[in-house]
């Protein structure tokens, strides 16, 4: 055991003999007083406890801090090397030992790679090999025979695995970036399928066109995997900042196209004559001028929407529970809108039912996002509300039924009195923990492998593969 009787001034001091002594005998080094020496130096100087055992690895606890120092810049310079082996030699730590302490030392300094949303990722790529690839890739190389649609299917979701997995494998696929690559997807696929339209190459006109087509909506997908991924890299969410980003999102485009929908003449096919009867060239024509004007609204109001999404959430910490309110305060506005029309006004047209429901989705979100406020809501709770909601509606209904009215409007004032009484009971009952306290931690599913014990056919015990599943329900 080596003490310091006087606190911390024997290594500084011994450190001031041992230097000019080691440069003497090797003269052909320059050493330089770098800032890690000088580092190495103040902290020999801030310790006040030097009694080190040497016969455990465990309490080296002066040559661990001095070669995290030496650490800081990523690698160990020549002088700091020298320096550690002087410090090494004067706490009677063999070469054997400091090249162990290092090793352990860089093994649990090296942060490990989080890849919680790997399988989510896999398993949508497989969707996608399945719901996609494996039909569309024998319809462009021409390939009718069933056997080869069947076989590109099989190939396609072992595809989807084999290259999805090899493209995570050493990389971290957080859930918040697997949710990013998820909607980028869909929302490339969405655009393949609008250009397909306004080019006017989903009319089957020829086996080219039908051919680009297909194309179209494999080579989008991709692209917009790409770009899901580019936002992530560049934004950095959260699981729940991702999850609400991509919902705002996809609420600003559906209320987009449905605004259109209702502000704009749609060709009426009583100004063309009786088409439903007899094929008429020029409501056909109208109709689809139309259409292609709707798909050009929506897909221009997709970016505005991303831009949105993320000046809404990028600065809020929600949870993955708290972006789950989002989305059922999308669902439960636009059908408490769609409720309060019937109410109020009976003779309005779908077109402008649907617009207005749809901005009463959007009303229903920032209510919602109000509500998690300062909290943040687990999974579970996100359910629980859910269902609170849900069941409150269904109790009002049930009343306005016993009472037998006869008459909608009861039945759906009551179903709107229900939700209101069932989302309060609900939120008050339950102890929602403060902001910030499971948005990074939180999760929700988990799947892993493990054996199975299991009797064979002669009775002995045995073990199979299986799978554990884990969900967590707070």
């Amino acid at each position: 055991m080596l003490r310091n009787p006087r606190g911390g001034l024997f290594f500084p001091a011994l450190y001031l003999l041992i230097y000019p002594h080691y440069t003497r005998l090797h003269p052909d080094k320059e050493y330089i007083m770098n800032k890690a020496n000088i580092s190495i130096l103040v902290f020999a100087l801030g310790t006040s406890l030097v009694a080190q055992n040497i016969d455990s690895l465990n309490t080296q606890t002066p040559y661990l801090q001095a070669l995290e120092i030496a650490l800081r810049d990523g690698s160990i310079s020549r002088d700091e090397r020298d320096l550690l082996n002087i410090l090494g030699g004067v706490m009677s730590i063999p070469a054997d030992s400091s090249s162990l302490l290092e090793s352990r030392f860089l093994r649990s300094s090296t942060p490990t790679l989080d890849q919680s949303g790997r399988w989510p990722l896999v398993a949508q790529n497989m969707v996608l090999g399945v719901g996609l690839y494996g039909w569309a890739i024998p319809y462009v190389l021409h390939a009718d025979d069933f056997r080869w649609v069947l076989g590109s299917e099989m190939l396609s979701l072992g595809a989807a695995f084999y290259f999805t997995h090899k493209y995570t494998e050493h990389k971290s696929v957080t859930h918040a970036q697997t949710q990013m690559m998820r909607y980028g997807s869909l929302l490339g696929l969405r655009y393949g399928f609008g250009i397909n339209q306004l080019l006017e190459l989903d009319s089957g006109d020829g086996e080219k066109q039908e051919t680009l087509w297909a194309w179209i909506l494999m080579g989008s997908v991709p692209l917009g995997h790409y770009g899901g991924e580019y936002l992530f890299d560049r934004y950095q969410p959260s699981n729940g900042q991702a999850w609400a980003w991509t919902i705002w999102t996809g609420a600003a485009g559906f209320a987009t196209r449905q605004s259109f929908a209702a502000l704009s003449n749609k060709p009426d096919p009583a100004d063309y004559g009786d088409v439903w009867f007899d094929y008429n060239p020029d409501y056909e024509k109208a109709l689809e001028k139309w259409e292609k004007q709707r798909t050009v609204v929506e897909l221009a109001a997709y970016p505005i929407g991303i831009w949105a999404g993320y000046r809404l959430s990028h600065e809020k910490d929600y949870s993955f529970g708290d972006a789950l309110m989002l989305a059922q305060g999308w669902g439960y506005g636009f059908w408490n809108t769609m409720m309060l029309q019937g109410v109020i006004n009976e003779n309005a047209s779908d077109e402008n039912i649907v617009m207005i429901s749809a901005l009463g989705g959007l009303g229903g979100m920032f209510a919602y996002d109000h509500l998690v406020k300062g909290y943040d809501y687990s999974f579970g709770q996100s359910i629980l509300m859910m269902l609170g909601s849900a069941s409150g509606t269904a109790a009002g209904w049930g009343t306005a039924v016993l009472l037998d009215s006869g008459d909608s409007k009861p039945f759906l004032i009551s179903g709107l009195i229900g939700y209101g009484l069932g989302t309060y009971y609900t939120k008050s009952i339950l102890d929602v923990s403060p902001d910030g306290s499971i948005s990074s931690n939180e999760t929700q599913l988990r799947i892993s492998p493990t054996p199975l014990l299991a009797r064979d056919d002669k009775g002995d015990f045995t073990t199979i593969p299986g799978l554990q599943f884990s969900l967590s329900f707070k």
